[in-house]
């Protein structure tokens, strides 16, 4: 466990309350946990250092659920006790930077649980687990592919601290229900990834074109390739329009709540210091001020954006200062078709009007696509 800094304890002191938690539970609910399992597991938490541990603990119980509906023969429960499980640890390890060694012991059993999970599926619909070459190491994914050929491929860009096995998952099965392949990935610095590669700014979007060169060099999955979109939420918000702007094999690219400028060490310290935490994790850097070469940019210093956008923000949103000029910044930025879609009393990744957001993303992509 870390050193909490006095600033830190303060803040941490005041995120345990329902009204606080209640601005998460639109991000938690779609992660796959169940609402009154949610309620139960917060309110039995009263202090910040016992998320990760409470959370892993109704992991393994739900997990245990999983096994003993499999002896049982019940497969279905058995499926979704692990998918669950897997809802439950990712919650548990989400933005718990203050104990890497807790937070990836958590995260490992995420994977863990995921695996079982997908274990059950029938063959046609399980994810397709993808390791991808990259400067000597893997970019690990999973594959959702469509039931029919020749479809769009939508590849979905992790945030700062989303996996692949929850949200990745979730979004998977949203994309694959509408007619879409889809591929969910942990990036440099993020999940399973961060092992082996930690965060760099300047070369994320290297990693995303070494996605799309893997999906080039294999065409046994009946993809059609001319037609890629990027998406993604939080920092996945900044980082697939940013990566599209660098490949043009992308046609179309969706943002939700994307940090769009630094603004250097000063821009780092105004953030939440939960982030702040995240921004050092990502890196692997003890400070702020070591973590800045890897973690700073603008959007504007990016070659401009010449395809279609579709980008959303949050008036209330607590993770960064501002959120509004972060919007204006990337409408300037993007010259091509452009819509913005500001939600004043929205939360972070807009996540209390989910409901509106995702089937819309999905309408707006069609329409990119011509798949109406």
């Amino acid at each position: 466990m870390v050193r909490l800094s006095l600033k830190e304890r303060i803040a941490f002191k005041f995120i345990f309350s329902e009204k606080m938690y209640q601005r998460w539970y639109g991000r938690f609910l779609s992660f796959g946990v169940d609402y009154w399992r949610l309620k139960r597991v917060i309110s039995r938490i009263h202090n910040w250092l016992q998320w990760c541990s409470e959370w892993t603990k109704e992991g393994d119980e739900v997990y245990k659920k999983g096994e003993e509906a499999l002896k049982e023969g019940y497969k279905t429960k058995a499926k979704e006790m692990f998918h669950e499980a897997t809802a439950c640890y990712h919650i548990g390890q989400h933005i718990f930077f203050i104990d890497s060694t807790q937070k990836e012991k958590t995260q490992e059993k995420a994977r863990t649980s995921y695996k079982r999970a997908i274990s059950l599926y029938e063959e046609e619909d399980r994810p397709i687990p993808v390791e991808i070459p990259f400067h000597g190491i893997k970019i690990p994914g999973y594959l959702r592919l469509s039931t029919a050929p020749n479809k769009p491929l939508v590849i979905f860009v992790n945030g700062m601290d989303n996996i692949k096995e929850a949200e990745g998952h979730v979004q998977g099965t949203i994309y694959k229900q509408n007619g879409f392949n889809f591929f969910t990935f942990d990036g440099p610095g993020q999940g399973e990834l961060w092992r082996n590669m930690k965060f760099d700014s300047e070369g994320y979007h290297k990693a995303v074109s070494a996605v799309i060169d893997w999906f080039m060099k294999h065409e046994q999955y009946d993809i059609d390739l001319s037609r890629i979109a990027l998406v993604g939420f939080s920092l996945g918000g900044y980082l697939a329009p940013m990566s599209t702007a660098y490949d043009n094999r992308v046609k179309c690219t969706v943002g939700n709540s994307g940090l769009v400028f630094i603004g250097g060490v000063a821009g780092l310290k105004r953030l939440n210091p939960i982030w702040q935490r995240g921004v050092t994790y990502m890196t692997g850097c003890e400070t702020l001020e070591q973590a800045v070469n890897k973690f700073n940019w603008d959007i504007e210093d990016t070659p401009n954006l010449q395809v279609p956008l579709l980008f959303y923000h949050a008036g209330k949103d607590e993770v960064m200062p501002s959120p509004k000029i972060h919007s204006d910044k990337i409408m300037k930025w993007a010259k091509g078709e452009k819509i913005l879609k500001y939600y004043e009393d929205g939360e972070h990744c807009t996540q209390n009007y989910l409901d509106e957001v995702f089937p819309e993303i999905i309408d707006w992509l069609k329409d990119k696509f011509e798949m109406h």
